[in-house]
């Protein structure tokens, strides 16, 4: 996921269009969809698969083989989308004209006709304000109790709401709201320390192997050349 582009997240994914590199074979928790002419994937089997389009499971390794000067690419919560098996001959989908699809709101579009995940629009004014106090809470610690007694919803009511409206629990959102506020950090300019200890992890090492965890490259390597929006 290098050249230049734009990077976009919202809870419980990343968004990136632009240039799609070759890489070598590599896994990450984060489901990934990968759209763009002239794709070719390769499995841990060895075989090569060439598409449009690929929606590639959690932790299921993979390379690109060959890559495209313009594609999009969006990293998902497993648990906001259905789960599939990490066969590759199983990522391959057909979009048809969807390929061309760009923005945010295109993509999510996307993602919705692929998955029949919802989109990350929370509209219960409470889940709103719980946002809102997770959002004052970062750097620090994020625990549901404090946050259901700040918008006055019982723990289970407020868990049931993170997973209704936005497909993603609680623990992993405030997850990807430290992720999200960390490159948000780098694009402007921060060091790798700075943006961890600004965005709550331990050090840039801890920030790091989160992110290689969940998307398979590094904070640096997202935020290179790329257009933070």
């Amino acid at each position: 996921m290098q050249g230049r582009g734009w990077v976009a997240m919202a809870p419980g994914r990343l968004y990136y269009r632009g240039q799609i590199d070759p890489g070598s074979l590599h896994a990450h928790h984060a489901v990934q969809l990968l759209v763009g002419d002239g794709l070719v994937l390769r499995g841990s089997d060895g075989i090569e698969h060439a598409c449009s389009a690929a929606l590639i499971p959690a932790n299921a390794p993979h390379a690109i083989v060959e890559g495209t000067l313009e594609g999009l690419v969006v990293l998902m919560e497993p648990a906001s989308v259905a789960s599939r098996d990490g066969n590759a001959a199983t990522w391959r989908i057909e979009l048809g004209e969807r390929v061309q699809a760009d923005g945010v709101a295109a993509a999510e579009a996307l993602v919705a006709a692929v998955t029949g995940a919802p989109p990350p629009d929370p509209r219960h004014p409470a889940l709103i304000a719980a946002a809102d106090v997770i959002e004052d809470l970062l750097p620090g610690g994020v625990r549901l109790g404090e946050v259901a007694r700040a918008v006055h919803l019982s723990e289970s009511r407020l868990s049931w709401l993170f997973r209704e409206e936005l497909g993603v629990p609680f623990r992993p959102y405030v997850l990807w709201e430290r992720l999200r506020r960390a490159m948000g950090l780098l694009s402007s300019g921060r060091s790798l320390t700075q943006a961890a200890h600004e965005a709550g992890f331990a050090d840039a090492p801890h920030m790091t192997r989160v992110f290689r965890r969940m998307f398979g490259a590094s904070p640096s390597e997202l935020a290179r050349d790329v257009r933070w929006v």
